[in-house]
């Protein structure tokens, strides 16, 4: 003969009810309870896992641009130029640029050599003075874009060292931007990088050379 069955019981003693499939409600909602934490985990994890890639990107996009004179070529010609480096990874997008001369805002190369030299010995350098005059300047990472090179020649050479000479009363203050407009200013009062919410151009004060 078959064994009756023997109803289990809950904490009141009497016959705990089962659901159609067997299963106890508790353990149902166990499971669901268990299922539902890992569907929120598995969330928790993927948005962090974007955040982690959002990161990397963007620190693999970071430009490091750096703006200043400089008297000679990497090859040892000799010739005054105004150059900006970027020594970052990403792109920079220079945005502004602006020159001081004793003070005093120079808006082109002719400006900057007549506020150092005068106009006379300025005119030394005429037709020798390489120029990059775009309003604005996109610089990949690792590479040199020129803004103004003036050569030194033997007809020039007493005006040239004059001008060599006066360096450090020079100051250039620019700012840029990598791809994703996160942006920097630079000025020679504080050399470094600082985060600014944008570039704003000052056009009564651009240097286009």
């Amino acid at each position: 003969m078959d064994t009756p069955e023997v109803p289990e019981l809950n904490h009141r003693g009497r016959p705990r009810r089962r659901r159609q499939d067997g299963l106890p409600r508790w353990l149902e909602m166990a499971v669901a309870v268990t299922a539902l934490i890992t569907s929120i985990s598995s969330i928790v994890l993927a948005i962090g896992n974007g955040n982690a890639m959002d990161k990397l990107v963007k620190a693999n996009s970071i430009p490091y641009l750096l703006g200043g004179f400089s008297d000679v070529t990497p090859e040892g010609t000799r010739v005054l130029s105004l150059d900006l480096v970027n020594n970052g990874v990403g792109p920079a997008h220079e945005k502004s640029l602006r020159v001081k001369v004793h003070g005093r805002y120079v808006l082109s190369t002719a400006a900057f050599l007549n506020a150092v030299l005068g106009s006379g010995e300025a005119q030394q350098f005429a037709g020798l003075v390489t120029k990059n005059g775009v309003r604005t300047r996109f610089i990949r990472g690792g590479a040199t874009q020129m803004v103004f090179r003036a050569p030194r020649t033997p007809s020039n050479a007493s005006a040239w060292e004059r001008l060599r000479n006066d360096e450090n009363n020079w100051d250039i203050d620019y700012c840029y931007c990598s791809v994703f407009d996160e942006c920097w200013r630079v000025s020679s009062v504080w050399n470094e990088p600082q985060p600014v919410k944008q570039c704003t151009r000052d056009p009564a004060h651009e240097f286009m050379p």
